[in-house]
This record gives C-alpha cells, structure tokens and sequence, in this order.
C-alpha cells in the first residue's frame, strides 16, 4: 500500500512514520517543509494544482495528515492547520488517485469541559482559542470535502519530543529548570484535570 505522510517531521508525525515503515506492505512517501522530507512542499503557501500533480504521480492509496502548527499567532494558526487541509482537500478531489484522507484533529477542537465532567467523542466542539479553533475548521473542511475520509482527534500525546508549548512540555521544562538548580520540589497547580494520555 502506497502511503502518503504529511508532517512526517513533526511530533506525532515521527512516530506514525516509524510505525509505517515498521510494516513491509507500506511504501511511505513523506512530504513536508523540512530538508529531510522525501518530497519538500509548504501546504500553508503551495498551490493544490501542484499537489496534485504530486498525488496524480505518486497514487497513494492513504493520505496521513499529521502537519500543522501548535503554537503562534491565530494568523500562523490558520494559514497552517486550516489552510494547509483546504489545499489538501482540493488537491485530493482534483487527483485521480482516489486516496483515503486521515486528518489528525486534537482535543482542543472541544474546548474546556466543565470541572467534574468528560468530553465524550460526540461532545459538541466548543474551542477556547485560536489553535482549536484552526483545528476544528480543519475538521469540518475535512468532514464536508465529499471525500473519502475520517478524522482522528487524539488527545494529550505524549512521549519524547513532547513540544515545548503543550501543557506537558511546559511541565517537562520546569522539573529540568527545577533539577539544574537543585530544588527539592516543584509547586503546580490546576491539578484538578484528569486525562487520557496517548
């Protein structure tokens, strides 16, 4: 099967494709803005005639989204979670290769729950900022393209690269800060949530 990985450098985007390449039946082609991408390509500035002849050339049979941004300005957020999938989806339904999309979404797209209460997977989103707002636009240009699609919202990830402006990336910088200067202890707060990790 010919897979196409889109943010094959990035947090989630490393471990779908060590998985991927893990299997022999996968042929994985990995796009993105990075020297190391197999195929450079900026999905926030790139037209979708151009990814389309990339997908017309290359005929994967999966599309793995896992690009976008976590951190910057509602601009920044926009032009690379929402814009990027508004290319994407053009450029599938443009392409002859018929490719299956899985869009990688996020817990943010729910928003705050209530303190003492889940969010279930048919919670209505109610984002609380810019970058889940993004995500759920990305969501719903997803949802609404008429391709064959699906969308994965995954919550909490965490592991090594964990990046630096999530809540448990900002907890891992403060216990090293805490190690290097010798504290005994580190004082937080808003304990009070309770997650699903992946």
């Amino acid at each position: 099967m010919r897979v196409l990985l889109l943010g094959a450098n990035g947090f989630l985007g490393r471990f779908v494709a060590d998985r991927l390449l893990a299997d022999p039946a996968v042929h994985l082609t990995a796009l993105g803005r990075g020297d190391d991408a197999d195929v450079r390509f900026d999905l926030a500035g790139g037209s979708p005639g151009a990814l389309t002849r990339f997908l017309d050339a290359v005929h994967p049979g999966v599309v793995v989204n896992c690009a976008g941004a976590t951190r910057g300005g509602a601009r920044d957020l926009t032009r690379h979670n929402t814009v990027a999938v508004a290319t994407v989806c053009e450029a599938l339904r443009r392409s002859g290769c018929g490719a299956r999309l899985v869009q990688v979404g996020c817990a943010s797209e729910y928003g705050p729950s209530q303190p003492g209460s889940s969010t279930a997977e048919d919670a209505v989103p109610r984002p609380g900022g810019p970058y889940g707002v993004s995500k759920l636009a990305a969501t719903e240009l997803v949802l609404g393209s008429g391709l064959d699609a699906v969308v994965l919202r995954v919550f909490s990830p965490v592991g090594p690269g964990t990046p630096a402006g999530s809540p448990l990336g900002r907890l891992a910088e403060a216990m090293r800060r805490a190690m290097q200067a010798g504290k005994g202890g580190l004082k937080l707060s808003g304990l009070g949530a309770q997650r699903d990790f992946v």
